[in-house]
């Protein structure tokens, strides 16, 4: 059966295609990878900080949810399934490699020193300065303490709603809204301009990184198949 065509008036949901894939076709999976990779990557490399370890966790949390997809009761609740699963991944994968790291203030006060010295907003329409303003970004968001990361992530970049975020992450959500907060804090007022400034475009996931996760669960999905 071939992955249906979604269209603006009859969009193809996540339910629809997993209806699809528990009847035995694969092909609709491609799509479901497509859907949730970046916000899968964005998770992971919250949680472990490496572009090559959020992409093996999340590789490996679609072959889990591929297998254990007949165990969800709740076909409306995917996403939020889908994201815990590669989330226990990032961070068994981040209690293997005990590497904690958080910023201090001397060190969050050198950054912003830093950035004062060499504000790339006076060249406001250049390529480079975007740049400077989305690794400025990118860096002060992998300083952020562990816990605080994951739920910046969710809730800035990938505009979840605070419930959303929750369940994603099993926490109540009353600590969502503290963690969420004394986030932005860390990352001072004027990084939330920067960020808003550089569309929040932090960790792109797309191109051949994505063709590359896609390729890699599909190959591991059909040698699991043949045994």
């Amino acid at each position: 059966m071939s992955t249906p065509i979604a269209s603006q008036d009859d969009p193809v949901t996540d339910a629809l295609l997993i209806q699809q894939i528990l009847t035995g076709s694969q092909p609709p999976y491609e799509e479901i990878m497509r859907r949730h990779n970046q916000r899968l990557f964005r998770l992971a490399r919250s949680i472990l900080r490496n572009d090559a370890e959020a992409m093996d966790a999340v590789q490996e949390a679609y072959i889990t949810a591929f297998n254990q997809l007949h165990t969800l009761n709740d076909t409306n609740a995917f996403a939020a399934w889908l994201a815990r699963i590669a989330k226990n991944e990032a961070l068994m994968r981040h209690r293997k490699n005990s590497r904690m790291t958080t910023m201090d203030d001397q060190q969050l006060e050198t950054v912003i020193e830093l950035y004062s010295m060499n504000n790339p907003l006076n060249q406001p329409d250049s390529d480079l300065a975007n740049q400077q303003i989305k690794k400025l970004i990118e860096d002060n968001i992998d300083k952020l303490p562990d816990t605080f990361r994951s739920v910046f992530m969710l809730r800035a970049i990938e505009q979840c709603s605070i419930r959303e975020t929750a369940e994603i992450l099993e926490i109540k959500e009353a600590t969502v809204k503290t963690r969420y907060h004394r986030a932005k804090i860390l990352l001072q007022q004027e990084l939330n301009k920067y960020i808003e400034k550089a569309g929040l475009s932090v960790h792109e996931f797309a191109g051949e990184r994505c063709d590359s996760i896609v390729k890699n669960v599909l190959i591991k999905m059909s040698n699991l198949t043949q045994n």
